[in-house]
């Protein structure tokens, strides 16, 4: 039905007021008993039913109060068109926000107008026509205003999408992806907490960024035992308990919703403390890896019951799971790190509790000092220090770009008084791979280096391998400027990824290090073979014109073998251990032993003179003339035996069996034989040597 049209003064002005401050004095008995009426209509739909029944008894008389109230507002004589907006407006939100679907609202209305037209029925038919039209219109404009609250409600959850999509496409680390999506979330109306948790120790999951007005309420609660931490797994609920809505989410990377949690079996444990903090219904968000194993959770709560199971709110949390997944999945996770502790490490950054130590990195071969890395740690109140290896993974971009700052600052300090001394030493520092390019982190570096008076000549900046990151032409303007100002780009942890490879032909690195958990792994299970990829590494950079150090050279042995691989320098605790500033003039005035690459004294050392022995072989077994006295020259092993192991019979056997049946070729079973027993007997040597120190 088409309404003939009304001014606000015919619907609310002093015209009708009389006649509805009579009505609403004879309209008492319809208005007592329209709530009633007007919800046991609304029963009798299956899916109203359902929601009605989140609500606890005396909430659910406070809404037919509400529902009550809201009927004499249509018949308020005072009403004006600008509060009656503002109140069905504020109306629709909150019948959006706890799922109630625009269609039932409709029906609702009829409802209304049929109670409305009741309150009629007595007066006389030109007032009853008169105010029957006015109240139709108030009650139109009602669901006008109700129907902009819907869409209000739909545009925060459509900003909150945005907002989520942006940081994923834009986050430069994990923490920074985690809180923004969490502070996007946080901004829709009702919701008091959201936070993002991995699985610790003990199946429990540790809750590593959050947000919202009660979300560091919540996580405290925990703490201090008022409620269970969250745990998966079969154990994580005893016999007869419901299984939790995370245990459940995890297990089946389902989005998983709890309607009631005051009232939901499988939020039992948590009950109180939802009702303390006013927690109406919360949902289990999993992040699944590429073969669909729940890696992370995503959880939120909000204030309003029935929250997400609203129509159209199931394809929102999906597009969030799927964006924040994917978005994950390209960071480096690291190990579990709990939030409190997280954001202990960001506060000691914020409030410049560091302290900048220094490691020696030096000439493999003649054992001289080329260079320091300058290595940030976190001062505990205790005076304990904290390594990079812990911090550093808890850290956003804001953080990171702090840390590069103090550190930085440090160096060049520290760089002028080794100058000043006599000591002519760079210094390298880590630059985040976030941070080329960036205008923040280029002002922080130019800057100290003019502070300072600092020669960019001494100073190396290691890229680290951990994040990949786009051509553009910022990047390629600010790697300009640092080649201008003579200051050396080092790829970090060559070896740990297939990008780092990428980035060689890519960059203009003057140096690579190689990864020094590669290097880690030649001491327990298979040197040889990490000593044959630190020569393939190191051939690769030398032929792009860059120079290698190797890290991780944690014994004499391993400082050997990556001198005989045909690598530059060395780093790692078989040479020294980072050191405050004040020791490194000291250290480096040290006497130290020159390694001679064809003279061994470790058995790693001949292993790896064996293995390019090895390689020298294969390539001469087309002439078979130049292999004989190839094979009957001195080696390293026999230089290593005859210098270090005088007595070792059983391996100068094994040689001679070796080089008896290389006199045939390398291709022949016998030697594949002795070569894997030799490789084998000098592998265990020297994890003997090195276990003894």
């Amino acid at each position: 039905m088409v309404l003939a049209p009304l001014s606000h003064e015919e619907i609310y002005g002093p015209a009708v007021a009389p006649l509805l401050h009579e009505l609403r004095h004879s309209a008492t008995g319809v208005t007592q008993s329209f709530a009633q009426r007007f919800y046991g209509s609304l029963m009798q739909a299956g899916e109203t039913r359902t929601l009605l029944d989140l609500l606890g008894a005396q909430e659910f008389q406070r809404l037919q109060s509400a529902q009550t109230g809201h009927l004499l507002m249509l018949l308020d004589p005072r009403l004006d068109a600008d509060a009656h907006r503002d109140k069905a407006c504020r109306v629709g939100r909150v019948h959006a926000l706890v799922g109630v679907d625009m269609m039932w609202l409709i029906d609702a209305y009829n409802l209304y107008q049929q109670a409305l037209h009741d309150c009629l029925h007595d007066l006389p038919r030109g007032v009853r026509l008169h105010l029957q039209h006015v109240l139709d219109r108030r009650l139109l404009l009602d669901l006008q205003a109700q129907s902009a609250g819907y869409q209000q409600v739909d545009e925060e959850l459509s900003r909150a999408l945005a907002g989520i999509q942006q940081v994923a496409m834009t986050a430069r680390s994990t923490i920074d992806l985690y809180q923004g999506v969490l502070q996007s979330l946080c901004a829709i109306d009702g919701v008091l907490a959201a936070n993002v948790s991995r699985l610790g120790a003990h199946g429990a999951l540790e809750i590593e960024a959050l947000d919202g007005a009660l979300a560091q309420a919540q996580v405290d609660a925990i703490a201090a035992g008022e409620a269970p931490g969250i745990r998966v797994g079969p154990e994580a609920w005893g016999d007869g308990q419901a299984e939790p809505v995370a245990a459940y989410a995890w297990r089946t990377a389902q989005v998983t919703s709890s309607d009631a949690y005051r009232f939901d079996p499988a939020t039992e444990p948590w009950h109180a403390l939802g009702t303390r903090l006013g927690l109406r219904s919360s949902v289990a968000i999993p992040l699944p890896d590429e073969t669909g194993q729940t890696f992370a959770m995503l959880s939120v709560y909000s204030r309003w019951p029935g929250f997400f199971r609203a129509r159209g709110r199931q394809l929102f949390l999906q597009h969030v799971q799927q964006t924040l997944a994917l978005a994950a999945l390209r960071h480096v996770q690291g190990k579990v790190v709990a939030h409190a502790l997280r954001q202990h490490y960001r506060d000691l950054v914020a409030t410049r509790g560091m302290v900048m130590v220094y490691q020696p990195i030096v000439d493999l071969r003649s054992g001289a000092l080329r260079k320091v890395e300058a290595l940030g740690r976190l001062v505990q109140r205790d005076g304990t220090l904290v390594s990079p290896g812990e911090f550093l993974p808890t850290l956003g971009n804001h953080d990171l770009l702090r840390l590069f700052e103090f550190g930085i600052e440090q160096v060049c300090r520290d760089l002028a008084a080794w100058h000043a001394q006599g000591l002519r030493v760079s210094a390298s520092l880590n630059l985040p791979p976030q941070g080329i390019g960036d205008p923040a982190f280029r002002e922080v570096l130019l800057r100290s280096l003019r502070d300072a008076r600092t020669d960019g000549r001494f100073l190396e900046l290691e890229i680290l391998e951990s994040q990949e990151f786009k051509p553009t032409d910022n990047r390629d303007h600010f790697l300009r400027e640092l080649k201008a100002l003579g200051i050396r780009l080092v790829q970090d942890d060559l070896g740990s990824g297939h990008s780092s490879l990428l980035r060689l032909d890519t960059m203009p690195f003057d140096e690579v290090k190689i990864d020094q958990a590669l290097v880690r792994r030649a001491a327990h299970k298979h040197p040889h073979r990490a000593f044959g990829f630190i020569y393939y590494l190191t051939q690769l950079a030398h032929e792009l014109g860059a120079s290698v150090t190797v890290e991780g050279l944690e014994n004499l042995g391993l400082i050997e073998a990556a001198a005989v691989m045909g690598a530059d320098c060395g780093q790692g605790f078989g040479i020294a251990r980072p050191m405050p500033m004040s020791e490194v003039a000291r250290w480096a005035a040290r006497p130290r032993h020159a390694v001679d690459p064809l003279h061994p004294r470790t058995p790693w050392g001949a292993l790896a003179g064996y293995l390019l022995w090895d390689r020298e072989l294969k390539a001469l077994d087309p002439w078979p003339e130049l292999a004989e006295d190839f094979v009957r020259a001195p080696c390293r092993v026999q230089r290593y035996i005859e210098g270090h192991d005088p007595g070792n019979t059983s391996l100068q056997q094994l040689l001679d069996k070796n080089h008896a049946v290389a006199l045939r070729g390398s291709s022949g079973r016998m030697y594949r034989l002795t070569r894997r027993d030799l490789i084998q007997c000098l592998a265990e040597l020297g994890r003997k040597v090195a276990a003894a120190g």
